[in-house]
């Protein structure tokens, strides 16, 4: 019998057998055969290299892919738009955090701005004391004219600056201040009745408005209907 080269049949047997003192110990069984494989696949490798088979795959060489290429890149647009939505919700995180920061500077702006309103306000009252305890009545009165006076200036300056802006200004020039315009210039009950503005000489003037009111004087009213069918009747 005739026995055929390695590489033909590449049935390798382990030095040793497995031995396992406990086939339910799932570690103890894996790990024999581990061992088995490892032996085998060494020495494989040493066969093969003696009997000059190429097996190792070279590095211009290009497989056919598993997947298709339209699977493919529903893959890899499945993960742009999972990089993308982590981005986004990264971006509104921060935009949040950026809003309780500004909120959070604003609260201690405003509380600043009235700590030191306070503070002006009593500075105001140790001084008003002070002025009552070594000056007298006079020159009180004339202390609280000085603060009446720069109160009514800060009034006047927030009037100011709360007036009219130049747009508004324009805007009411051209369109008015509000207000009903609809049915502005119609006639009511007062003014059909009012003849006071009515031009009898229909805008004429001189020897034409004359003419025109003797016409109108001396014109033969036309009479009837009735009388007008009495009178073709007697013809």
């Amino acid at each position: 019998m005739i026995e055929a080269p390695w590489i033909e049949t590449q049935v390798i047997t382990s030095s040793e057998p497995a031995s396992i003192k406990d086939i339910n110990n799932d570690i103890e069984r894996e790990l024999a055969f581990y061992k088995q494989a490892l032996e085998g696949a060494i020495e494989g490798r040493k066969n093969v290299i003696t009997s000059g088979v190429p097996f190792s795959r070279p590095d211009d060489y290009f497989a056919e892919m598993i997947k298709s290429d339209v699977h493919m890149t529903r893959i890899r647009q499945k993960l742009v738009n999972e990089e993308q939505s982590i981005k986004a919700s990264e971006e509104a995180r921060r935009l949040r955090e950026l809003k309780k920061f500004g909120k959070k500077v604003q609260v201690e702006k405003i509380q600043e701005r009235q700590k030191k309103k306070k503070e002006d306000l009593e500075k105001i009252k140790v001084m008003k004391k002070k002025r009552k305890g070594i000056e007298d009545t006079a020159l009180d009165d004339d202390f609280e004219i000085a603060l009446e006076q720069a109160a009514a200036d800060d009034r006047s300056r927030k009037r100011q600056n709360t007036g009219k802006n130049g747009k508004r200004v324009s805007k009411d020039t051209r369109y008015g201040f509000g207000g009903k315009k609809r049915h502005a210039k119609s006639n009511t009950a007062d003014s059909s009745g009012d003849l006071s503005q009515f031009d009898s000489t229909n805008g004429k003037s001189g020897w034409k408005a004359s003419m025109a009111n003797k016409k109108r004087k001396f014109t033969k009213k036309r009479p009837g209907k009735a009388k007008r069918k009495s009178a073709r009747n007697k013809k």
